[in-house]
């Protein structure tokens, strides 16, 4: 059973987005979404990246599976309430949803390497190097959206960025970043 946390008048919740977005969601290769998660992944994601190892009752809505060979040790993972996110380029980082005021769709350079990823609040950043679709159906969403498709983002991380911005009713950020510096980018653990 998942528990739908309330959101303001007309705001519908996280786990209704989800739903609403499974069939464009479920386009980008890394995703997975509740009640199609494994298990096995959910619990590694867990032990890998959740301070504490534990997210209560609380289920996984959505995890992104950063591995190669599809282990979920690296990712991240949204439950009702929080967002848990590691790689070994930019570190843990977790955050109540409740406390996300932006997403920004960035790259980041880590050894001569794009690093395509998210930044919330203008510090974490979560990499998702695996969001490199392009779908027509990515692109005709996010122009649909007033957001131009340029040649340093994939139409998957601009979308999932957009999805996270209603999905949250946050800020959606587009404009560049100043250069962070050199990975490690650890905010919190």
């Amino acid at each position: 059973m998942v528990e739908i946390v309330k959101c303001e008048e007309g705001h519908v919740s996280l786990h209704d987005s989800i739903l609403e977005s499974r069939s464009q969601l479920g386009l980008i290769g890394d995703i997975s979404i509740l009640p199609k998660i494994n298990s096995r992944k959910v619990k590694r994601a867990i032990k890998s990246y959740v301070p504490g190892r534990n997210i209560g009752s609380e289920p996984v809505l959505l995890l992104v599976d950063n591995t190669l060979l599809r282990s979920g040790k690296q990712g991240m993972i949204i439950t009702p309430r929080m967002l848990y996110s590691f790689s070994n380029i930019s570190g843990k980082f977790s955050i109540k949803l409740e406390d996300i005021e932006s997403v920004s769709p960035q790259v980041r350079y880590a050894l001569g390497n794009a690093q395509l990823g998210i930044v919330v609040n203008g510090k974490g950043f979560l990499s998702l190097p695996g969001m490199t679709e392009d779908s027509h159906i990515f692109r005709d969403f996010v122009e649909w959206e007033g957001v131009l498709v340029g040649e340093e983002f994939s139409p998957a991380i601009l979308y999932f960025s957009i999805f996270l911005h209603k999905a949250l009713a946050c800020e959606l950020i587009l404009d560049k970043e100043s250069d962070p510096g050199p990975p490690p980018w650890y905010n919190n653990g």
